[in-house]
């Protein structure tokens, strides 16, 4: 390629979002190869094989980019000056939900184009001008805080954080004992106890839409969609009624579901095939047996979802008799042609055929959210100021409900990913979609919004994961290696204004899992926004430590060469959640024994310059700096030695006496559980998302051991 050549490509990647120079792990430059810029750039339909397709995809990107139309969405702050395109100017009309219509003129900015200055209130206004209509957003300058939503001044708060399908509710009667895996009423149930224990938070892992004909898929972070829930969870007898479970459960193999259910580890293929099949029978008896106020309520749901679910529904349908016919899972993408997309006409003449099925999917995603907002319902009854905190994933399947039926919202031909680092240089391919930048700006930023908005329906507050990817995602072309991929920016400032309006509207907490490679000024940005960042315990030590080793997703990873100082709990950002773990890391009980260091080791997963009796006397020293700290700041912490047993009450103390306003106890540091729910890098070898807590759900908070680990959280986080 020509210097000239070189230079359009490299200023059209630029105009697209493309960072074409970007720094590595080991801290030196690196520069994006052309095949991947050109295939990044084709697969955002802007076409860079030529020189005269630069100059035209340049053209039409700058005409998109132009302010010279009103755009879906206008984002602004209350009272803040909206620009305008130039044939907007005169009297504008602002109308929200509920709200008194606004009549205005508009101003002359700086440049000579017309302003507009947005109310007051927050809100979603239709905005009408003599040059068109469309959608003004306020967002509040804050989402709500833990202070305006517990109503009081410097509150610290604490919950629990929770493995939605590792609950047990063992009972007699079936209808209230859960099938193998936790459900909505196990979680419900959880909600009670912590609530009345002093809880006011309770995160779960997500609940996204997974495939009805494929559980062995069962990492919740790579969900079919994430508008809709896993109608697994669906918690029948608390929407339905006991008698109305019992009677589907007549015919069914009792015995097995009792069997399932004192496994410790999740069959899943198993529990959904018969979960599947109750709520099949439940769905047949429907019409005759259900009460006028249940199907009201179902036909609301049903009108209320609209189109989504019923492609959702169809897509579910539809996979299922492709996998039949098939003898084994097939991605849509290779399913017959006129099926690939849900308005063609043999998708229409499939759904006009298999109305019945369809609607047993409808009826499945109505008691997962009927269910899920009895849960969290029983959270706010239990005294929970917060409530259930949802888990809003990064990304979804290519082959998934999303994908298919709302192509136009992600980046085609391209996955989501890491860049190489230290520990993988080859890089990591996760095989997520990823949004279309694009395709926000020109859909009013619908597919985002809808995914807020499908995680606050139902609970008190959303965890987003790998928030960083609101600023940029690595993306690897179809094809390519995970080194050839390229950072996308996305529009982070209005995504983080939407998703404090979203917040505000719905009265709700925010996390975002800012884990890892920070940029400069993002965690400022979240606190700017009203958002909370997380605080792990592995990951605070001195800014003078020795640097932690980082994953190929920029995460740290809990073990270091060299002994670190642990920060004082003074010293941590106040402005996050306090935890000890989550699920991609060690639990207390497992960092204590390097349970961690130990599955690598096994699986082959250590870096060629880790050595694990290196790394297993790393650790611990590492044991033995923080047991110094705790000691150190804490009153309760003995005099003594490092103890050999993980010292839990300590240690869940130490986090609960930092000024973070909410702590989150992982359910395993609280039942004593040695192994974490995933292991990063594996998928058949170590049991991800399949282990279960050894307690019942009534025990879980009530146990002597559980008791005395909690007790310290209680006495310094009470709720005043």
């Amino acid at each position: 390629m020509n210097p000239a050549s070189r230079t359009e490509l490299s200023a059209l990647a630029a105009e697209a979002g493309i960072a074409e120079d970007w720094t590595g792990a080991d801290r030196r430059p690196r520069r994006v190869a052309p095949d991947t810029l050109r295939a990044l750039l084709d697969a955002m339909d802007l076409p860079a094989g030529s020189e005269a397709d630069i100059r035209d995809s340049r053209q039409r990107l700058s005409a998109a980019s132009a302010q010279n139309h009103l755009p879906a969405l206008l984002i602004a702050l209350p009272g803040e000056a909206v620009a305008l395109p130039v044939d907007c100017a005169g009297v504008c009309q602002m109308q929200a939900p509920e709200q008194p219509l606004i009549t205005a003129r508009t101003a002359t900015g700086p440049d000579g184009a017309p302003t507009l200055r947005a109310p007051a209130v927050p809100g979603y206004y239709t905005l009408s001008t003599p040059g068109g209509d469309t959608t003004l957003a306020v967002a509040p300058r804050s989402a709500p805080t833990i202070d305006e939503l517990s109503g009081v001044k410097n509150a610290r708060a604490w919950g629990l954080a929770v493995q939605l399908y590792s609950l047990r509710r063992p009972s007699s009667d079936l209808a209230q004992a859960t099938h193998g895996f936790g459900d909505f009423g196990a979680l419900r149930d959880l909600a009670i106890a912590a609530g009345s224990a002093g809880a006011d938070a309770l995160a779960m892992s997500p609940v996204h839409a997974m495939f009805a004909a494929d559980p062995a898929q069962c990492s919740p972070y790579s969900p079919s969609s994430r508008l809709f829930l896993n109608t697994l969870y669906a918690d029948p007898a608390g929407v339905l009624g006991n008698d109305a479970v019992r009677a589907a459960l007549a015919g069914m193999d009792q015995a097995q579901l009792r069997a399932l259910d004192a496994r410790p580890l999740i069959d899943w293929p198993a529990v959904a095939t018969l979960r599947h099949q109750l709520l099949r029978r439940l769905h047949a008896g429907f019409p005759t047996g259900a009460t006028t106020a249940q199907r009201q309520a179902y036909d609301a749901y049903r009108d209320a979802a609209g189109p989504d679910l019923r492609d959702h529904a169809l897509f579910e349908s539809l996979h299922a008799d492709q996998t039949q016919a098939h003898g084994a899972p097939l991605s849509w993408t290779d399913w017959p042609a006129g099926l690939r997309d849900p308005r063609s006409p043999d998708a229409q003449r499939y759904a006009d055929g298999h109305a019945d099925d369809i609607d047993a999917h409808m009826f499945g995603q109505w008691l997962a959210s009927a269910s899920l907002a009895q849960a969290q319902q029983a959270a706010r009854d239990a005294g929970m100021r917060v409530g259930l905190l949802a888990d809003l994933a990064v990304g979804g399947s290519p082959s998934g409900s999303h994908a298919w039926s709302r192509q136009a919202d992600l980046m085609s031909r391209t996955s989501v990913g890491a860049p190489p680092d230290l520990h993988n240089p080859l890089g990591q391919g996760w095989g997520l979609t990823a949004l279309s930048p694009a395709a926000l700006r020109e859909s009013g930023y619908s597919a985002f919004l809808a995914m807020l908005r499908a995680s606050l329906a139902n609970a008190g507050g959303v965890r987003i994961d790998h928030i960083l990817g609101m600023a940029r995602m690595w993306l690897i072309p179809d094809g390519a290696r995970p080194q050839d991929g390229a950072y996308l920016h996305y529009p982070l400032a209005q995504l983080l204004r939407l998703t404090a309006l979203e917040a505000w509207l719905h009265g709700a907490l925010v996390i975002g899992e800012n884990l890892g490679t920070v940029p400069e000024g993002f965690d400022a940005q979240l606190e700017d926004h009203g958002l909370l960042g997380m605080n792990v315990l592995w990951f605070m030590r001195a800014a003078d430590s020795p640097p932690q080793a980082k994953d190929s997703a920029g995460d740290a990873l809990p073990e270091s060469a060299t002994p670190a100082a642990f920060l004082a709990p003074n010293d941590w950002p106040a402005h996050a959640v306090a935890m000890t773990t989550t699920h991609d890391l060690p639990t207390l009980e497992g960092w204590w024994h390097a349970q961690d260091i130990l599955w690598r080791s096994r699986l082959q997963l250590l870096g060629p310059d880790q050595d694990e009796p290196a790394m297993r006397a790393a650790r611990l020293e590492d044991r033995a700096a923080l047991w110094r700290t705790v000691q150190a700041y804490s009153s309760t912490a003995a005099r003594q030695s490092t103890p050999r047993e993980p010292p839990g009450a300590e240690l869940l103390g130490f986090v609960a006496s930092t000024p973070c306003p909410l702590m989150l106890v992982a359910l395993e540091d609280l039942t004593g559980q040695l192994d974490q729910p995933n292991l990063p890098g594996t998928i058949a070898d170590h049991p991800n998302w399949r282990q279960r807590v050894p307690l019942s759900v009534a025990d879980c908070l009530n146990a002597p051991a559980s008791l005395a680990r909690l007790q310290p959280v209680r006495a310094l986080r009470g709720r005043s």
